[in-house]
């Protein structure tokens, strides 16, 4: 599902395939609607009780799961266990800010189509391909960047051409049993040592910016 004037059009304008979209009856906004979309007028009442979202904006598409099957760029980004849902919609619209098309994810990272996912990624789920599965084995043979307490500071660092920048979970950071098995350049962002981390979506923003800006 997903939801908000500007994520629906973009569905809408993208491949995605479309079931239906949703409308309340108070909406007073433009969908670029195509004809072979189906489209469903709902009283506000209902429609607030489909949604997700605290405060509707009064349009929703459901649409079908679907891969992307992009050519990798040359940069990728890894998530070692990103579980909340708003963490990883942002990631994604990071990813697709610097041109990153492509995101590996453990297996107990938070789902995309969480409806939370969706929505915070504000339609750059659309451009962003996530791949699921064993990082050991997605990481193997790549250049890895990983963020860790005890690494090179990352302001050092002369930008890189490709590589994949590893961001671990939320409270605990990457997996002591992922570090052991791939091989990794570790970096780390300086910082006031009383500040006890940085939300993972902003370090991720900040690495990108530093290792491709």
């Amino acid at each position: 599902m997903v939801e908000g004037l500007k994520s629906v059009n973009e569905l809408i304008q993208s491949n995605w395939p479309i079931e239906s979209i949703v409308c309340s009856t108070a909406f007073e906004g433009s969908i670029e609607s195509q004809e072979s979309n189906d489209v469903f007028l709902v009283k506000p009442k209902e429609f607030e009780s489909i949604s997700q979202q605290k405060n509707p904006q009064g349009v929703l598409a459901v649409a079908q799961f679907h891969d992307l099957n992009l050519e990798e760029t040359s940069w990728q980004i890894a998530l070692d266990e990103i579980n909340n849902p708003g963490n990883l919609g942002t990631i994604i619209r990071i990813a697709d800010w610097y041109g990153i098309n492509t995101i590996y994810c453990s297996q107990n990272t938070v789902d995309l189509y969480n409806p939370k996912v969706i929505q915070s990624s504000m339609g750059s789920f659309l451009r962003v391909q996530l791949k699921y599965g064993n990082l050991q084995e997605l990481l193997n043979q790549k250049e890895v960047f990983a963020t860790l307490l005890d690494g090179k500071n990352i302001r050092t660092l002369p930008k890189q051409e490709q590589g994949v920048l590893l961001m671990g979970n939320e409270a605990n950071g990457i997996s002591k049993s992922l570090v052991e098995t791939i091989e990794h350049t570790a970096i780390t962002i300086p910082g006031n040592i009383q500040t006890e981390s940085l939300n993972a979506a902003m370090a991720t923003a900040i690495c990108c910016e530093r290792l491709l800006g």
